[in-house]
């Protein structure tokens, strides 16, 4: 019998300290340590209550492993002001841990092409020097731009999906924009914060995480100083300013503008770019196209505006949702590959906590409900790259 691992697994998941879970399930402290170690096995009514906050079976917390550790936590990209926190890294190195196992345990029913992302990889490994600059960061993010074939900043989420990446939503509270790893398998992850977001500001986050994913990728986060962490999100920056906002057109497109540091004559470039006004703003001005004058009029009529807290269009710009994840899991189950019985017999879990991991619609699994028969694992499809997304 084993309780103690997949406990703290779970808790972790659900981001617990243990004296929380204690208030939670009304037992000590002491008593979720003795249950984690194994000195103490938890009665039948807190083993149900456990099973019911974390929606999982009983096998869940009675056989087996916790998922494997995947993530180096050094290796998640946090933006500045999640960095120090340790308990926050831990629980999202932990979700990784969970999310990463359950995509290896769905893959097994399908056929996918090569990660595309690692060829990526090839094409500007020989542009990043040892020292970055802006000049090779912009060559990066030109490069990237050109194998992606991004026409338009629209289909990035989806481009970068066609790559390989999984990506997928989650709250990261207020601090977090998003974050970035590669696991220990290689598989390529970019978590979304789910709070608030426009469409502009989730382009912003997605090409940004592709930075620091081809720039930084072997970085140790953890080693980093504050001057130096503050360097690499230049460099992040700087490489998403550039994949979304190219020099030369970017700049054909600006320099027609008739008051430039008015933030109301932004307005048809950031229908064409998806991309916000400030981030226009402020790669005008890395690239010599608006004096130190004239930006700083701008941000001051920003502030007068009051679109330093909602830009106009924000709330007209619908953002894209990820859809790889969610085709994937639709496809087992279209094709009757999986069904909910498999997930309570194989994975131990509930169809609530697929749904709650990733985001999906609450009423996602509502038509899987049972009459449907079990089919063979011995059937395999292929899933293309290339699927449609609802």
């Amino acid at each position: 019998m084993i309780i103690g691992t997949k406990l703290q697994a779970l808790r972790e998941l659900n981001g617990y300290s243990r004296k929380e879970l204690s208030e939670k399930i009304g037992v000590t402290e002491q008593a979720i340590w003795q249950y984690e170690t194994e000195n103490t096995l938890p009665k039948i009514e807190i083993l149900n209550t456990l099973q019911q906050m974390f929606n999982v079976e009983s096998p869940f917390l009675m056989v087996g492993r916790s998922p494997k550790h995947v993530v180096h936590e050094a290796r998640v990209a946090f933006r500045a002001a999640d960095r120090s926190s340790r308990k926050k890294t831990k629980l999202e190195a932990r979700f990784l841990d969970f999310a990463d196992s359950l995509i290896s345990y769905f893959e097994q029913f399908v056929r996918t092409g090569p990660v595309r992302f690692n060829e990526l990889q090839k094409v500007v490994q020989n542009i990043i020097p040892s020292e970055n600059t802006p000049v090779r960061i912009r060559e990066v993010a030109r490069a990237a731009r050109k194998f992606l074939n991004l026409q338009d900043n629209r289909d990035l989420m989806a481009r970068l999906e066609l790559l390989g990446i999984y990506i997928v939503e989650k709250d990261l509270g207020v601090h977090t924009d998003a974050y970035s790893t590669i696991t220990d398998n290689g598989r390529v992850w970019i978590v979304l914060g789910s709070k608030k977001k426009s469409a502009v500001r989730r382009n912003f986050d997605l090409a940004h995480e592709l930075g620091h994913l081809l720039i930084h990728a072997t970085i140790d986060f953890d080693e980093l100083t504050t001057t130096e962490y503050k360097r690499i999100e230049r460099e992040a920056h700087t490489f998403a300013a550039e994949l979304l906002l190219p020099s030369d057109a970017f700049t054909a497109d600006f320099v027609k503008l008739h008051r430039r540091s008015n933030p109301d004559y932004y307005l048809d470039l950031k229908r064409k770019y998806q991309v916000s006004i400030v981030s226009m703003a402020m790669q005008a001005r890395a690239l010599g196209l608006m004096s130190y004058q004239e930006q700083q009029y701008f941000f001051g009529q920003l502030t007068k505006k009051g679109y330093k807290t909602m830009e106009p269009l924000d709330d007209q710009l619908v953002p894209v949702r990820p859809g790889k994840i969610r085709a994937l899991i639709t496809l087992l189950f279209d094709r009757h590959l999986l069904t909910i019985a498999d997930l309570s017999q194989s994975l131990h879990v509930r169809p609530l906590f697929i749904t709650r991991l990733f985001a999906l619609d609450t009423d996602f699994f509502v038509k899987y409900q049972p009459n449907h028969g079990y089919i063979s694992r011995n059937n395999i499809i292929s899933f293309p790259r290339h699927f449609t997304k609802k």
